[in-house]
């Protein structure tokens, strides 16, 4: 199906599209879980990110969303959280640069969209759909489709089609893959969108018992092995099924393309929490091994509070140090 373009309607969300929603959702997923290994990591030995729950949940988030900016003020004072954090500025590094990119080039270049993308909807709207009324389409979109014959108009040749697109009398048209690459590299401000219907194709037809079938056959066969065909497709056509060069992706950039960075910070963040709780549990034991030299630890208690320092209950003031002519020369 070919149709026409148009510029893009509303931009005023174009900020988002840059990703599309699976994007956006792993990295927020993958910023939650990093926030959480540098909190566990830090709430203990770092004051900044101590306090009340509140504080230190709101601390970890704040400095994880900050990181993507990378204008994080708190110090990291572990070692394990370093390498986290290390990485995952790495990662966010790498996902702000193509974010800049892709909007960058939605702001700059203006991007053009079908105006239709669904079969579907032109049969419900009894759209008025042109083809070439001698080929085998236009009984294809009638059994197969099941367009309206009333709506099926008939386009004698190629050159026809642009002044019924411009005319109202056809809303898409319908084009076998050979005549369509040709019309796409002739003519500027169409596009292919929906569904490509694949058949046989073309071929060539010779006198019943013609002695160069064989031989044809096999060239054709060849060609198509060693990649002439390609070659020759790519030249003629430009490889491309649209005719506009300022045509962008309208998807956005996908996950396929951070995955593997975001496989390796999970798997950096959560090796360094496994070491971080290997490393407190051999202390833990060593600790429960020194205890045991004391009997058990009501005794290790007892003996560190013999060595407390005992303060005075009572400052003195300065209303109760006595005067300097109260004292005597021997005191």
């Amino acid at each position: 199906m070919m149709v026409l373009v148009k510029g893009e309607g509303n931009r005023g969300w174009l900020f988002v599209k840059p990703f599309n929603k699976k994007m956006w959702l792993v990295t927020a997923l993958v910023m939650i879980y990093t926030t959480l290994i540098v909190w566990f990591l830090e709430r203990q030995s770092n004051p900044e990110f101590g306090g009340p729950w509140k504080n230190q949940i709101s601390t970890a988030l704040w400095f994880t969303f900050c990181t993507l900016f990378f204008s994080q003020r708190e110090k990291i004072q572990s070692n394990y959280s370093r390498i986290v954090v290390a990485l995952w500025l790495f990662v966010v590094f790498v996902v702000t640069s193509s974010y800049q990119a892709s909007l960058t080039s939605m702001l700059t270049v203006p991007r053009l969209v079908p105006n239709i993308t669904d079969v579907s909807w032109l049969i419900k709207t009894n759209a008025p759909v042109g083809c070439d009324g001698d080929s085998f389409v236009k009984n294809y979109l009638k059994q197969v489709l099941e367009f309206s014959p009333a709506n099926i108009k008939n386009i004698s040749s190629q050159y026809s089609y642009p002044d019924a697109f411009r005319s109202g009398n056809i809303t898409a048209a319908f084009l076998e893959l050979p005549y369509l690459k040709v019309f796409l590299k002739e003519n500027h401000g169409y596009q292919v969108s929906g569904p490509t219907y694949r058949f046989g194709g073309l071929g060539f037809v010779f006198q019943k018992g013609s002695p160069i079938v064989d031989d044809v056959s096999e060239a054709i066969l060849m060609m198509s092995e060693n990649g002439k065909l390609k070659d020759l497709e790519d030249k003629w056509f430009n490889g491309s099924m649209s005719n506009t060069a300022t045509d962008i992706g309208t998807n956005g950039l996908g996950l396929e393309s951070f995955w593997d960075l975001y496989i390796i910070s999970l798997v950096i963040s959560t090796v360094s929490l496994l070491l971080f709780l290997l490393v407190g549990l051999k202390n833990y034991l060593s600790l429960g091994r020194f205890s045991r030299n004391f009997g058990n630890w009501s005794n290790l208690f007892q003996t560190l509070r013999r060595r407390q320092v005992v303060y005075p209950s009572q400052v003195p003031t300065l209303n109760s140090v006595p005067q300097l002519g109260a004292w005597s020369g021997r005191g």
